[in-house]
């Protein structure tokens, strides 16, 4: 079958009336339909009703509706106006209620409804109306002529003159509405709002202020690093360890050399102290037991000095019989009498040196017990001290990170900070129909959108709720190696 065969038989099996008119469809159209009718006798076999063709051919030419079409709301502002009639040109907003009124036509529905679709029905009411025009004359009046006009489809346009201001706020200079304009991506908006939020920095040198910082920055790493190394070494004296255990200082972004040296001499400082405490609990240990053993000799002594004490008292009781009978002259009962009070007194010396050992044993004692209690407490309020320090040194860093942030953007005037992108959300709502998204500099916006912008803090550590820095992306991993070598 020839092409122009094909075309008189699509002709005769579309009759005028019924889906496709044969005489007013373009010759591409028919050479597509053409192809379509193929493929369906194929489909179908070459038998196939006309009806049941031209059922599926229905739903295969069946007009689609194009994806992604923006749909007017309230706020956007229409102008209509007609080729050669001034008086047809007018600008109309669609209200809160989705309407929008137009001379000669009333009130439309628009809201909901794309560009395209509200032009047909302004086209198709227009076209049925007939006015007569104004001229004005000599004294400024308007005059109606008495011609009357009609207006053809073709010369009738309606197009968006304004649409619905977008909002910008967050970390931006000028935040703000700003006019929509098709394509306009979230760049731009920020782009007309100056650029990122600069203020607090006007006036200062970017630079110079960039470079303190990162000085300040650094030098609060590197006495975290010192005081989180404290921290750890009060703890090992407190569970009683001997030596520092293994310190992972991937997450510091300081050189290996720098936190090497502070856990050594750290290392070195535990060392010295278990040294000097075991030392001076050494010291007590062995004084206690000299006192121990001072006091079992004296208490020997103190045994036979009784004895000696108990025979001299014997010896003087017999030495007074004997005297009393006379068989002993005066001299040697003096003896005796002398002898007897002498161990008596080396008696009593004895027992009181026993005493005062005793007491001096019991303060070597407590000296002992005071020395550990003394230790541990001392170890305590340190250790306190220290998360102390390091909780101010973590709000200090994230302080001063904040500021190197905000002069990195001032040096750049782009939201990168130390390498981030900035986080932007987008609010929509479409007639009713709310929703937000994740966005970045390239997204298109929409009319009526709220941009909300705020700087993140990127390539900076961050902390964890324990109080320890959070562990590094692949890209912080590489430039703190890069800061170690």
């Amino acid at each position: 079958m020839t092409r122009d065969a094909s075309k008189e038989t699509l002709a005769r099996e579309l009759p005028r009336g019924g889906l496709v008119v044969a005489g007013s469809i373009p010759r591409a159209a028919v050479e597509d339909r053409m192809k379509a009718m193929s493929l369906l006798k194929l489909l179908f076999g070459s038998a196939a009703q006309p009806q049941r063709v031209l059922m599926v051919m229905a739903v295969l030419l069946a007009p689609v509706a194009a994806r992604g079409e923006y749909l007017l709301a309230p706020g956007d502002v229409l102008e209509v106006q007609a080729v050669g009639i001034p008086d047809l040109r007018h600008r109309v907003m669609i209200d809160l209620n989705g309407q929008a009124s137009f001379p000669l036509i009333g009130d439309i529905k628009a809201a909901g409804l794309t560009v395209a679709e509200l032009r047909k029905q302004v086209k198709s009411i227009l076209s049925t109306k007939a006015f007569r025009p104004r001229v004005p004359e000599q004294q400024g009046r308007l005059m109606s002529r008495d011609e009357v006009v009609t207006v053809s489809p073709d010369e009738v346009t309606m197009t968006v003159a304004e649409y619905r201001p977008i909002y910008l706020n967050g970390d931006v200079a000028n935040p703000g509405t700003q006019p929509y304009r098709p394509g306009m991506t979230v760049r731009q908006s920020i782009a007309l709002a100056g650029g990122y939020d600069t203020k607090r920095f006007r006036g200062r040198d970017p630079f110079l202020d960039s470079s303190d910082f990162r000085s300040d920055y650094y030098e609060l790493w590197t006495e975290f690093a010192k005081v989180r190394a404290q921290a750890e070494r009060f703890q090992a004296e407190l569970d009683g360890k001997r030596a520092l255990e293994q310190t992972n200082t991937d997450d510091l972004p300081l050189p290996l050399v720098v936190t090497s040296k502070i856990l050594d001499l750290e290392a070195q400082r535990l060392s010295v102290d278990n040294s000097d405490h075991q030392k001076e609990k050494q010291y007590l240990e062995n004084a206690v037991q000299q006192e121990d053993g001072r006091i079992a000799t004296l208490q020997h002594q103190r045994e036979t000095e009784q004895k000696d004490a108990d025979a001299d008292a014997a010896d003087f009781a017999d030495m007074q019989a004997r005297f009393s009978r006379g068989l002993v002259p005066m001299t040697r009962l003096s003896d005796s009498r002398r002898m007897t009070l002498f161990s008596a007194t080396r008696v009593l010396q004895t027992t009181a040196l026993i005493a005062q050992v005793a007491r001096e044993r019991s303060e070597f004692a407590r000296r002992l017990e005071r020395v550990q209690d003394q230790r541990r407490d001392n170890l305590l309020a340190k250790l306190q001290d220290a998360n102390v320090r390091l909780a101010t040194i973590r709000a200090r860093l994230q302080a001063v990170g904040d500021k190197l942030l905000y002069a990195g953007v001032v040096r750049s005037q782009l939201a990168r900070g130390a390498g981030g992108e900035p986080d932007i959300k987008v609010y929509r709502n479409d007639n009713d129909t709310s929703s937000n998204m994740t966005a970045n500099e390239e997204t298109r916006l929409m009319p009526g959108d709220v941009v909300e912008v705020r700087l993140r803090l990127e390539g900076l550590p961050k902390f964890t709720d324990s109080g320890s820095p959070a562990a590094p992306d692949e890209g912080q991993k590489e430039e703190a190696v890069g800061a170690r070598k």
